[in-house]
């Protein structure tokens, strides 16, 4: 059977069994034009066909759908797609919250950590005198004696014609128990830091009560003139030795 397509006339053999009783769409292999061709197909001789032979290709049931497919339009998720979703979403709030409380609750127990510490530093210092190390490299004001020395005023005066630097301090008692009060230690530093002299001042007041405080007041004479600093602290008991023989050279008083 010869087949001519109706748009460039390109003309086809195929087997006349291949059209069927039903006819059949066929498609030009050159131009792409689609055409019908029914069983009732008018036939012509092998002599009559001059052009070359080609393949006859068919307009399949796939070639038609690719083409409506092009222009089909989406169509919506169904039920279970946008359940399946949803699921999801909640599946994902729930981890993050789970995240969000695994951190939350470390850091909330930190944090009452922290005050706790703060608030009973000093106990604790009393309890694990290492500890004191650890307060003061972050800056927190603690001592190992349970006694704190508060900023001394000094100032310089004459008495009897002679230059006196005088020290005015007080020590308390930060614990929520009596203490004994050792000696403090005082010392005149030049501008680079190196100690110029040291003296001792007894503050007359053996042991505070908690949270007792008592003042001092100390008078040197003739400090040296390139002295600009004064560090105080509390004595050790081998300072106390060393200069409970003469050499402290203060007056010394409490109130």
């Amino acid at each position: 059977m010869i087949l001519t397509c109706p748009e460039c006339s390109t003309r086809y053999l195929t087997k006349e069994n291949a059209i069927g009783p039903n006819g059949r769409t066929v498609r030009c292999a050159k131009c792409d034009t689609t055409w019908f061709v029914a069983s009732e197909a008018d036939t012509l001789t092998l002599q009559d066909n001059q052009s070359p032979v080609e393949e006859i290709v068919q307009a399949t049931t796939e070639d038609m759908a690719g083409e409506f497919g092009k222009n089909r339009v989406p169509e919506a998720p169904g039920a279970h797609v946008v359940m399946r979703d949803k699921v999801d979403k909640e599946r994902r709030r729930r981890r993050l919250t789970s995240v969000g409380l695994i951190w939350a609750v470390p850091l909330f127990l930190l944090f009452v950590a922290s005050i706790l510490g703060y608030v009973f530093r000093q106990n604790i210092v009393n309890g694990v005198p290492q500890m004191a190390t650890l307060y003061k490299t972050l800056g927190v004001d603690v001592t190992m004696s349970g006694l704190n020395i508060e900023d001394p005023i000094t100032r310089s005066a004459l008495i009897d014609g002679k230059p006196v630097l005088v020290v005015n301090g007080a020590v308390k008692n930060i614990t929520s128990k009596d203490q004994d009060v050792p000696m403090v230690e005082l010392s005149l530093h030049s501008k680079d830091g190196e100690p110029l002299v040291t003296w001792l001042v007894d503050v007359n007041t053996p042991r505070l009560a908690k949270n007792e405080r008592v003042t001092f007041v100390s008078e040197y004479p003739n400090p040296p003139v390139d002295a600009v600093k004064l560090r105080y602290r509390f004595a050790d008991e081998t300072a106390t030795a060393a200069m409970s023989g003469g050499s402290a050279q203060n007056l010394t008083g409490a109130q």
